[in-house]
């Protein structure tokens, strides 16, 4: 009973020492979504990069840590691994990595290679380690984390990317709450815009959340987003044309398509010198005389604000060659 009586105190005496000592360090890299993804363009296909982004301070410790990249059943095809930790730990802060045609196309240095080629616009999937999943498309695999429904069911249009809505909780914060393990929901079509981790973060808290809750203060008095409106103002749409007739064309009811990157998004159409009208994607135009021509479209978000600068396509439309019995040509258009 004596030695007993003498091994509990100095067992208590081991406990109280590492619960009194250093608390573990915050920095690590466990606290980083996915934000952005972008498979390249028709115009160039090996373009593609993943951007993380980091929801607290001290997550940049990424080195010997990688992204896999999922075709559409689920088969991993590829990684990009980080050879080293980012320097920039601050919340919000991001770690990219590219292809070198992304790096060249966007201006950006990355802070991790990856190979052009390994993104499947029409579907697949991106995991980071097995703590975010987003998938898109066809895709029909399995993920190393929840995913849920595909982001974009036809696929990502081209020259898109899939970015993240950091919308719910507050609209200009990343926050752990904006991964809902539904790609279909936490993800949707936006312009391609890369950030690597030697870019400032622009994001900040809402007005009603406090520093210690967002863990990065947010500018100006208040600390609310510049302006004052505490991230409410109705985000403007862009518009996209992603399918039309050439630049010089025989076909004289063309069909266009267009996106915008606002999911929920309307869509005003203007021919010529006619007025804007509502239309939808498709939109095939009455029959044109040859000639010149300019098609203009814009989006409208569900809040009313609308793209200030609409897409654009000049066409010419010519005349169908017909040829005689004799062999002669003519300029006559065929009816």
């Amino acid at each position: 009973m004596r030695r007993r009586s003498r091994v509990l105190p100095a067992l208590a005496i081991a406990l109280a020492a590492l619960a009194g000592g250093a608390p573990p360090a915050s920095a690590s890299f466990h606290l980083m979504s996915i934000r952005e993804v972008y498979p390249g363009s028709s115009a160039s296909p090996e373009a593609e990069y993943v951007e993380l982004q980091m929801y607290a301070s001290g997550q940049n410790l990424v080195g010997g840590h990688s992204i896999a990249f999922l075709d559409s059943s689920g088969a991993r095809v590829a990684t990009a691994g980080f050879g080293a930790d980012v320097p920039n730990g601050a919340n919000q802060s991001t770690a990219l990595a590219a292809s070198p045609a992304a790096e060249s196309q966007f201006g950006v240095v990355a802070d991790a290679g990856m190979p052009g080629g390994s993104l499947d616009p029409a579907g697949g999937a991106v995991c980071w380690e097995s703590l975010d999943c987003v998938s898109w498309g066809s895709f029909h695999g399995s993920t190393l984390s929840p995913a849920g429904p595909p982001a974009d069911s036809l696929g990502i249009a081209d020259g898109m990317a899939l970015r993240r809505t950091i919308a719910p909780g507050c609209s200009t914060l990343l926050e752990a709450g904006d991964d809902r393990d539904d790609s279909a929901t936490d993800f949707s079509d936006v312009f391609p815009s890369p950030r690597p981790n030697s870019v400032a973060p622009s994001e900040h808290a809402c007005a009603t959340q406090s520093p210690a809750e967002g863990e990065y203060p947010a500018p100006g008095a208040g600390g609310g987003p510049a302006g004052g409106d505490g991230g409410r103002r109705a985000r403007r749409p862009r518009t996209r044309i992603r399918h039309r007739p050439r630049r010089r064309t025989r076909d004289r009811t063309p069909t266009f398509r267009f996106v915008s990157n606002q999911r929920r998004a309307r869509f005003l159409c203007k021919l010529d010198r006619r007025r804007y009208r509502r239309c939808r994607s498709p939109f095939t135009t009455r029959r044109l005389r040859p000639g010149r021509h300019i098609f203009r479209v814009k989006a409208r978000a569900p809040g009313g604000a609308t793209d200030r600068s609409p897409a654009v396509w000049r066409f010419k439309v010519v005349r169908r060659v017909r040829r005689s019995s004799s062999g002669a040509s003519s300029s006559r258009p065929s009816l």
